[in-house]
């Protein structure tokens, strides 16, 4: 009959043998001279033995890697050295070219997002400066013109559809022209003081005010078949028929309600 090494209880060991065993934590184990002799033990022996021995040497080269490292800068690029050593000893460093590229590459995708951050904000600040300088240049451009404050949405949004301003940089410097068919960096204040007299600009212009206010803007006109001094009946009903806009206008000027 065999004899287990540990038992958990004595009950099932034949009584003879109870002086063989030893309790320890809780549990029986045979006491048998020249275990380590036998050819179990003897493997299990050698397979511990081999294991502290690499476990040993980890640990020594675990060691001497911590020494190596030890006052290192943060920065230190271990690439770099191993091809500052290979140059000291004369070697060619392997693969030059792939890790110049790889590096390349690194810094590429590390600066992309903030260039593309920065350009959209940059696209998006020029668009806004230069809708910015239209706007603005319109509107001081119209109200010279004695356009109605009124009327100014309604005139800016006409003079850019028709699609004659433009902005124009010149060595860093941004200005708002006009082409008006002959000169395309007419002033925007020439071009817009120039169609506000013709019949496309002159019913945005603001209605005199005052007892006198119609004798200045009457002048404009030219001739003002409106004009209680010397009125025209005839060319009064030919401007209202060919353009009423007009012909309100002209009336208005000289202090006549449009009676039609």
């Amino acid at each position: 009959m065999a004899l287990k090494a540990i038992v958990d209880s004595l009950d099932g060991v034949d009584a003879a043998f109870h002086d063989l065993y030893e309790e320890k934590d809780g549990k029986f184990a045979l006491q048998i001279e020249g275990i380590e002799s036998h050819p179990g033990a003897q493997s299990l022996k050698a397979a511990l033995d081999r294991v502290r021995s690499e476990k040993r040497a980890v640990t020594d080269k675990l060691t001497a890697a911590e020494s190596r490292l030890e006052g290192l800068p943060e920065d230190f690029d271990a690439d770099a050295y191993e091809t500052m050593r290979g140059l000291a000893e004369g070697k060619e460093p392997p693969k030059l070219e792939e890790r110049l590229e790889r590096q390349k590459a690194d810094l590429e995708k590390k600066h992309k997002a903030e260039k593309d951050r920065l350009e959209a904000r940059a696209n998006k600040l020029d668009g806004t400066l230069r809708r910015v300088m239209v706007d603005e240049g319109l509107t001081k451009a119209l109200l010279d013109a004695g356009i109605d404050k009124s009327f100014l949405p309604a005139a800016k949004a006409l003079l850019k559809e028709k699609g004659q301003i433009k902005l124009v940089e010149d060595d860093d410097a941004i200005q708002v022209f006009a082409d008006d068919g002959v000169n395309d960096r007419t002033a925007l204040s020439d071009y817009v003081r120039k169609w506000s007299t013709e019949d496309e600009g002159k019913p945005f212009i603001a209605k005199p005010t005052g007892g006198g206010a119609g004798g200045g803007d009457g002048k404009r006109f030219g001739e003002n078949p409106f004009d209680p001094k010397n009125p025209n009946r005839t060319k009064q009903q030919e401007l209202i028929v060919a353009n009423d806009a007009k012909a309100r206008q002209m009336a208005e000027a000289v202090g006549i309600k449009p009676y039609w």
